[in-house]
Parts: structure tokens; sequence; C-alpha cells
């Protein structure tokens, strides 16, 4: 027998722990929530930071306002390009260090394992994704300064594409490359490639036919930024798995102010070489410490987004990059784009979000075997 003292007792719990159930399935969708909206964020910042690089090279009318003239500091050229790269990681090398810590308290001691290790391929890899990462963000600098920003990132979207194929060939899963049969698992991934390529010859044309030597170098420099980044993300994947990717980060980050140090410092021909009017100096190191913040920021929101989404759905939200610096191109500097870019543009981003979407749903399906 249960006495009506126990019985009321247990009836009483039962509230309590249908609360705390329904508690904790409300976590699930806030933490969701946040990290999507974090990862929307890292995004939003990424491509306003296209828009400043945008304008250092290039006078705009900002919210179109004809009394608020802003940017034209330096011509658009690698060596002004190599200047704002070393100059923002002037900025970022320091704040990561610390930052750093905050995300990853041993951070030094996997450094310092790393370093002691003797792990010759390691380093070699290591060094390699840096000067690729390098060597992309110089090319993605330049080709901003030449050609609209929704133009340069939209091209630079390819390198999804181009890390698939490189991966097919590289690594011998020549399956995903070019699936001709129609009843193949991999039909959509063949579609994509299509439809990413045809979207980013479409938004290329107009700058291609304008016959104009920067905005042709404009469009094969945004190429080239992506196809570089496709081979650093390969290495990355290669890497990354002996080292976590905080202070592989810190590690880049690092090495990449190296890189644009030595390079600055080479005799370079005089049409590579760097140059700022003196009246201008003070406005492009303001700006380039902005640049140097706002990557901090963004590499920062983006961790945590990470951690409580997971990167498969934070690369997809970020597949959104060429949108959202069209959208602010158009809002903040009033360069849009023609009907036959915006086409380009969309089948782009669709086309690199259903490839992440695609990634996602096979990673969730080898979980579950």
């Amino acid at each position: 027998m249960v006495s009506p003292k126990q019985r009321s007792a247990a009836d009483q719990a039962i509230p309590h722990q249908l609360t705390r159930s329904h508690k904790s399935r409300v976590k699930i969708p806030n933490k969701i929530s946040i990290g999507v909206l974090l990862a929307l964020l890292s995004c939003l910042i990424l491509s306003f930071q296209n828009i400043i690089i945008n304008v250092i090279f290039n006078q705009s009318w900002l919210f179109g306002l004809q009394n608020v003239q802003v940017g034209g500091l330096m011509a658009p050229g690698f060596g002004n390009s190599l200047l704002i790269l070393w100059l923002k990681m002037l900025v970022v090398v320091p704040l990561m260090a610390f930052v750093a810590r905050l995300l990853y308290p041993s951070v030094w001691r996997d450094i310092r394992r790393c370093a002691h290790s003797g792990d010759l391929p390691l380093f070699s890899q290591i060094v390699a994704s840096s000067f690729f990462l390098f060597l992309s963000q110089v090319l993605l600098y330049l080709s901003l300064g030449l050609i609209q920003p929704g133009v340069a990132i939209t091209i630079f979207f390819i390198y999804p594409i181009v890390t698939v194929i490189l991966t097919g060939l590289l690594f011998g899963n020549r399956t995903h490359l070019f699936p001709w049969d129609l009843f193949s698992p991999h039909l959509v991934r063949g579609l994509v490639m299509v439809g990413v390529v045809g979207g980013a010859l479409l938004i290329s044309l107009p700058s291609l036919a304008a016959k104009q030597p920067s905005s042709e170098l404009g469009v094969l420099a945004a190429a080239g930024a992506g196809l570089t980044f496709a081979v650093y993300i390969i290495l990355t994947q290669v890497s990354a798995r002996k080292l976590n990717p905080i202070p592989y980060s810190f590690i880049n980050f690092t090495l990449i102010l190296v890189f644009s140090s030595l390079s600055l410092s080479f005799p370079l021909d005089q049409s590579w070489r760097f140059f700022v009017e003196p009246t201008h100096r003070m406005a492009v190191y303001l700006s380039c410490l902005g640049l140097g913040v706002i990557t901090l920021v963004s590499y920062l929101v983006q961790n945590l987004a990470i951690r409580l989404i997971g990167g498969r759905p934070a690369s997809i939200i970020g597949s959104t990059a060429p949108v959202l610096t069209t959208v602010l191109a158009v809002g903040i500097i009033q360069q849009g784009l023609r009907l036959q870019e915006i086409i380009g543009l969309f089948l782009v981003t669709l086309g690199v979000v259903t490839l992440s979407m695609e990634k996602l749903r096979h990673q969730s399906w080898k979980r579950s075997q």
C-alpha cells in the first residue's frame, strides 16, 4: 500500500520532472538559434571587411550622399594589397595571441609540442597551407580593388568546387568528380559543379567584355584567390588532424605576417611596389587597424558559432557571403549588379549552399552507420 503522503509527494514530483525535461528541450533550439545568428554575424562582418578593402582602393559616395566621399587612399595593385595585408596582420597576430589562450588554454603547450615533435611532413604542410592562404588573401584584396566587391567574392567562391575536384584527383576519389550516370548518387554534386562554374562565368562576362586590363586582372585575381584558397583548405584538412584548429590558425596568421614582411622587403618591379601618399598614410593605418580588429572579431564569433552548431552548418551559412557582400555594396557604396550578374550570383550561391548541405547529409549518414 502507498500512503496518501507518498502518493501526493510523487504527484508533486511529476510536474517538476516534466518542467526539467521541457527546459532541456527548449535549450537545444535556443542553442541552435544563437549559433545560427552568430554564424550570420561572422559572415556579415567578413562581408563588411570586403567593402572596406574596396573603399580603401576606390573613392565612393557613402550611402549615396553627395557630400560624404570616402576612400581612394591608394591605387589598387599587388604591392598595395601586400601592404594592407601586412598592416592588418600586425594587428591580428598580437591580438590573436591573447584571444587564442581564452578560446583554448592549451594553445602554447600544443605549439611547443608541435615545434619539438620533429614532424617534418607536418611542418611542411603547415608552412605550405599558410603560404597558399597568404597568396589567396593578396589576390583577393587585389581583385576587390579592381572590380565590384560582389563580383569578386562570387568568383572567389568557386573554391568549394575546386576543392572537391582537387580532392578527387589527389586522393583518388574520382567518383565524385564527373558523374555522367543519371542514376549516380553523385549526380547532384555534378550539377552543382556545372551551376557554380556557369554562374561564375555569367558574373565575370561583363567585366571581361569591358576590355579593360584592370577588370580582366580583377577577374583573374579573384579566380586565382579561389584556386589558392582551395589548395589551402586541402592542406589544412590533411595537417589539422594533428593539431587543434586554434593553435593551427595562430601559426597560419603568424606565417602570413612573415610572408608579407618578406614580400614587401623584396626589390620588386616599380609597378609591383607599394605606394601611399603621405597625406593618406594615417587614414590607411587606421583603416588597416579596423580591418585587423574586424578580422579577429569575425574569427571569434565564428569559433563560438561552430561550437554551438558545428562546422558544416556554419559553412552553409558562410556560403551566403557573396549575397551579403553584394547587399552591403549596394547599401553602403551604391555598387549594384546587372541582371546577368545577379543570375550568376544566385547560381554560385545556390550551388555552394547545396554542396555544403550535401556534405552535411553525407556526414550525418556516416555517423548513423
